[in-house]
């Protein structure tokens, strides 16, 4: 399956991030193969973020990015841009 900003990933690979039940989700239908590539976008973007540990912190600072640039940009940019959010708000709250 080909994910924006990652390239072509295995529909198996993609699944390794989901549970049980999510694996079977995808199986029925429930989860389409478009919504298993952005999860697993999702989970690449946590993994290279410092913040993606904290998912309160997280989705406050990833809700900044605007959603164009979270389908082109890749998990790596992302990651580091999150991280620039949380940062740029921590200076403001300090200053």
């Amino acid at each position: 399956m080909k994910i924006k900003g990652i390239g072509t990933v295995s529909k198996e690979k993609a699944m390794e991030i989901l549970t049980r039940e999510g694996r079977d989700a995808v199986a029925s239908g429930d989860i389409t193969l478009e919504e298993l590539g952005e999860m697993y976008k999702l989970e690449k973007i946590k993994k290279a973020c410092r913040i993606g540990n904290n998912p309160e912190t997280f989705r406050a600072c990833y809700r900044w990015i605007p959603d164009d640039m979270k389908e082109d940009l890749t998990p790596d940019q992302l990651g580091r841009l999150t991280d620039q959010f949380y940062e740029c708000y921590g200076a403001g709250k300090n200053a």
